[in-house]
């Protein structure tokens, strides 16, 4: 193998690296029991409830999310909210930046999930 095939594979393989490092981490959820995800679902709740403050609820999903990460949940939120105002689908993607798949899915998430996001949306606000 010559001097420039070696380099173009490593260039490959560095770039491939490089590109990984943007994608959203994943895992196989399947490796976790449905039981166990249910268990560790709750555990995070609690501690969300237990943190009671905005600064410290802040404070601690800045230390957990990524800017990505926070990004992706506040898009969904904001998607949820616009489609309650009625806006259309093209007025969501031009405001947000976002897929039609992803602003389907908080529809469907928005009038056939468990109420969370409407909780979210039309919860007063604490003083």
């Amino acid at each position: 193998m010559g001097l420039r095939m070696a380099c173009t594979r490593k260039f490959v393989k560095k770039v491939k690296i490089k590109n990984n490092l943007h994608r959203m981490p994943r895992f196989n959820e399947k490796k976790i029991p449905y039981a166990k995800q249910n268990e560790l679902m709750d555990e995070f709740c609690d501690i969300l409830s237990r943190l009671g403050t905005k600064e410290k609820i802040y404070n601690f999903l800045k230390d957990l999310l990524n800017r990505k990460e926070r990004m992706m949940i506040i898009r969904r939120l904001l998607i949820a909210k616009l489609l309650e105002q009625n806006k259309k689908y093209k007025e969501i993607k031009d405001e947000l930046g976002c897929g039609g798949s992803t602003i389907a899915k908080v529809q469907r998430w928005l009038h056939f999930g468990r109420g969370g996001y409407k909780e979210a949306i039309y919860a007063p606000k604490k003083e």
